[in-house]
């Protein structure tokens, strides 16, 4: 059979706030997804033989703790059939961007229509949890206020924007920041909205950032070096720093100066996941 192309997009966080940590070690947050335009490829083909065969250019990883393997095992348990999925990775691993996320909850946003299983995006998204806290937020497929451990989402508008990525040749696991980070203060949530306020929300940090630079001395380079250039901002866990501008020549002007041990992406804010647009 034929593979089909999906795309998985990549997410920026344009701040987080950490709350509290739960008695299970998660952490409770306040954060705003926010979804860009760039993106992993997922071919998946139907196979007649109930096998699941994943095919992925990162041999490192084992098939057993593939999350586009555990999303199809998850998604076509109890059932007689079968895929072949194909990775292309274009989102770096272990940079905040929710790539691995965005597989899996592509991985079952596809194997849903293709073989037109008819499950609905509620149980989409419970079966999304069980593989990690920010795959809900991809199946929901539109920007989000997340609360919880990333796995209570409201929707929120967001004007379009565009952001400059700076990744640099670093991953980092997110366990490990997690690990490191001490509450200290007690923190006042922030009141939920519905729309992305420039004014308010673009002065929230990244409440891990001084963990993250701790353990990484290197990013807290970088994130000097491009206050040059705006203000800059880190997503997750890291390790990619950004700036939000529309200014095509500001990114051209990083590029130009970038590390060499960087690499620089402007890409466009999504409203929508692409799964869920309509020609």
């Amino acid at each position: 059979m034929a593979f089909v192309k999906f795309l998985a997009p990549a997410k920026i966080n344009l701040f987080l706030k950490v709350l509290s940590q739960k008695n299970n070690g998660y952490h409770n947050l306040q954060s705003i997804f926010q979804m860009v335009g760039l993106y992993d490829e997922i071919f998946i083909a139907p196979r007649a033989d109930g096998k699941i065969i994943i095919e992925n250019d990162n041999s490192s990883i084992l098939k057993e703790d593939d999350l586009c393997f555990k999303a199809a095992q998850l998604i076509l348990d109890g059932t007689t059939l079968g895929v072949t999925i194909k990775v292309k990775k274009n989102i770096p691993v272990g940079a905040g961007l929710g790539g691995g996320s965005s597989d899996a909850a592509t991985t079952l946003l596809a194997i849903n229509q293709i073989y037109d299983l008819k499950i609905n995006k509620k149980k989409l998204m419970g079966i999304g949890l069980k593989l990690g806290a920010d795959v809900p937020f991809f199946i929901n497929g539109k920007n989000g206020w997340v609360e919880g451990i990333g796995d209570k989402i409201s929707p929120i508008l967001i004007d379009n924007f565009r952001y400059i990525l700076i990744i640099p040749d670093v991953s980092i696991s997110t366990s490990s920041i997690f690990r490191d980070f001490k509450l200290t203060n007690k923190v006042i949530p922030l009141k939920i909205t519905t729309s992305f306020s420039n004014e308010e929300h673009d002065n929230i940090g990244n409440d891990l950032i001084d963990t993250i630079f701790k353990k990484h001395n290197r990013l807290h380079e970088l994130f000097l070096w491009l206050k040059e250039f705006g203000a800059p901002k880190i997503t997750g866990t890291g390790s990619t720093l950004f700036i939000k501008s529309n200014d095509l020549n500001l990114a051209e002007l990083i590029d130009k100066k970038r590390p060499k041990d960087t690499k620089i992406i402007s890409v466009k804010g999504l409203s929508v996941h692409p799964h869920f647009l309509t020609d």
